[in-house]
């Protein structure tokens, strides 16, 4: 006999947007290595039905069902993939157990993993489970896209490739790329309205042409069609039309100003890599536009973009940003120095920490340095030396020299009132030896995710948010055990925190240290069998290095999967400027091997101790700086 299971019996079940975005990470960001190895996001997560219930230490009940089908959820869409991984979990792992036809392996505690062939369209994965009363059957569809350029002697464009898929704005004087997709070997064009003659586009790669105009300064488009063509043999030839509309106005640009509280990201371009973020009240001066999307002026050679949600519009008539840097004084607290600068305007800013940790630039953009006086505390040694520059129109650069053996901890930027604040962090003082280096210490522990973003999903339904949270216990009892104070960010396996709610609570309880704890996924069509995958642990700031290596180094000696590398990260997280802070991704949920490798508390304690060893490492580290101790011998 054959059964059929009703859609009803099997959660539907998928990974979380990280950080990013951890979506990364994690966390946002997102982000995006296989998984995190390239700082892609994880898959979205699809709002799961019921599912077995998760015990406090983060496993599930195993499933009563046949089979279920953990990931894939129904109706998926996919991207132009060939090929697509799927996983869930059997109620009888030694039965012979098939999709599509091939065998599959089952894990001894039901859960499978397999990867197999998909085609464009809608697409159907048969699960077939053979019991003693008959095979049972579960199918999971999902829909594939197709993005690869038309076939050879397939005359034709991919209308969704061209670009720009989204309305931009311009000035005189700027730029207007264009892109698409299409068949290999054309002559392809671009038409704008009112622009006599077609445009040329160039083949940058087989399938793939591009093509720019730069806009003349007597010229003015409202909402205009940009036109992409193609020719080919015999002068046939094809047209389509670009998603985006193109405005080009001649109204000056205006201010904005930053209004939100939370996360606040400006990109080197759109839909690019972050380089500055601003907090509330920071004014820029807006000069383009591209979707959803600001260009703002930094520097006479440096521009950004920052989404238009996060700011609002000045009033017209407001001036542009344009800063006036004055007096610059400093102050010694217990466990940083004070930088206070005066500043006319709250304007961009960005800090760069050298190397070596010994000392810092602050960039001022929109500024203009009038600084007569620097007054320094007699009572600080942290600081040596502050000093400052004009390297352009519009750029002012302060340079703080640390003191001879002195390196930065971590440093808060913060806005007081016609001041900006640069409170820069000192090592913690460090129990001597033979005490323990964690005595007195403040960990801040961040198990990532949380209910209303579970994370990724294991084959058994094992949510990443449940482990993260076994694990942090288990590390704040290790910890604690050892003379370190342990500050949860989510003290409860229930509570659901922001991100930067997570760092905000971090530096309020003065943290030192900070772990935020995660696992991870692949990106759908990503193969889970071309390499090994398993523990990698993510940095951002120069100052978080040595916590990511000492921390790498131990998942090295102790875990028992393979490792990826030690990694930058660019995750709202790790991002934390205020102390050194990593993002630990300890396996891959997908693997039913490594899923257990976490719902098994001895073996999820391998992992609590690694990163104990390593933290207890980086500050050793720290204490032979301190007192001059030679770094021991390898035995």
């Amino acid at each position: 006999m054959t059964f059929l299971l009703s859609l009803a019996l099997c959660p539907l079940i998928a990974f979380a947007q990280p950080e990013g975005q951890k979506a990364f990470p994690s966390v946002e960001a997102p982000a995006p290595p296989a998984a995190k190895r390239a700082a892609r996001p994880k898959a979205k997560r699809v709002r799961p039905q019921p599912r077995p219930a998760s015990k406090a230490s983060g496993e599930v009940a195993l499933s009563t069902v046949p089979v279920m089908v953990t990931y894939p959820p129904e109706n998926l869409a996919v991207g132009d993939v060939r090929s697509m991984f799927i996983f869930g979990s059997v109620s009888h792992p030694r039965r012979p157990f098939r999709i599509n036809g091939s065998t599959v392996s089952v894990h001894p505690k039901g859960g499978f993993l397999a990867y197999l062939p998909v085609e464009p369209g809608s697409f159907t994965f048969r699960c077939e489970l053979e019991l003693p009363r008959g095979t049972t059957v579960w199918t999971r569809t999902i829909r594939v896209a197709s993005s690869a350029p038309p076939a050879p002697g397939v005359f034709a464009i991919q209308t969704e490739s061209v670009q720009p898929a989204e309305d931009v704005e311009l000035r005189p004087g700027d730029w207007l790329n264009v892109r698409m997709r299409a068949s290999p070997g054309g002559v392809a064009t671009f038409y704008l309205p009112g622009v006599a003659k077609a445009l040329p586009m160039a083949e940058t790669r087989s399938g793939t042409y591009e093509g720019a105009y730069q806009i003349r300064s007597s010229e003015r488009f409202q909402d205009a069609e940009i036109t992409v063509g193609l020719r080919g043999a015999g002068r046939a030839q094809v047209q389509a039309l670009a998603r985006g509309r193109l405005s080009v106005t001649p109204q000056p640009p205006g201010a904005v100003v930053v209004r939100s509280e939370g996360i606040v990201n400006v990109r080197s371009g759109p839909g690019s890599g972050y380089i500055l973020f601003p907090p509330q009240g920071t004014r820029f001066l807006a000069t383009g536009r591209s979707g959803s999307e600001l260009r703002v002026e930094l520097s006479a050679r440096l521009s950004g973009w920052i989404p238009e949600r996060a700011v609002d519009w000045a009033a017209p008539g407001t001036p542009p940003p344009s800063a006036v840097l004055g007096s610059i004084s400093l102050a010694a607290a217990d466990d940083a120095s004070v930088l206070s600068l005066d500043l006319s305007q709250k304007v961009p800013f960005q800090v760069e920490e050298a190397a070596d940790l010994s000392s810092l630039k602050l960039r001022l953009f929109s500024t203009t340095g009038h600084t007569n006086w620097i007054v320094y505390d007699q009572a600080d040694d942290f600081v040596r030396q502050v000093n400052w520059s004009q390297p352009e129109t519009g750029l002012t650069e302060v340079d703080i020299l640390l003191g001879p053996g002195r390196i930065l901890w971590g440093y808060d930027a913060s806005w007081r009132g016609g001041q900006l604040r640069l409170e820069l962090r000192k090592p913690p003082k460090l129990a001597p030896a033979p005490a323990s280096v964690l005595k007195g210490r403040t960990i801040v522990l961040d198990p990532g995710h949380g209910p209303g973003a579970p994370g990724a999903v294991g084959p058994r339904g094992t949510w990443e948010e449940a482990v993260n949270f076994a694990l942090a216990r288990d590390l704040q009892a290790l910890l604690a055990k050892d003379g370190a104070q342990v500050v949860l960010t989510r003290g409860a396996k229930e509570d659901d925190v922001s991100l930067p709610e997570r760092t905000k609570r971090a530096f309020a309880k003065r943290g030192e240290v900070f772990v935020s704890l995660h696992n991870n996924a692949l990106p759908d069509g990503d193969n889970p069998f071309e390499r090994p995958h398993g523990y990698s642990v993510f940095y951002y700031h120069p100052h978080s290095f040595a916590l990511a290596e000492a921390v790498y180094q131990a998942y090295k000696r102790h875990a028992p999967n393979p490792g990826e590398g030690l990694r930058y990260g660019n995750l709202y997280v790790a991002r934390a400027t205020q102390m050194p802070s990593v993002l630990t991704e300890s396996i891959y949920m997908m693997y039913p091997e490594q899923e257990d490798l976490l719902l098994d508390p001895a073996k999820r304690k391998k992992f609590a101790q690694a990163l104990v060893e390593g933290i207890k490492q980086f500050l050793e580290g720290e204490r032979r700086r301190q007192t001059g101790s030679p770094k021991p011998k390898k035995t």
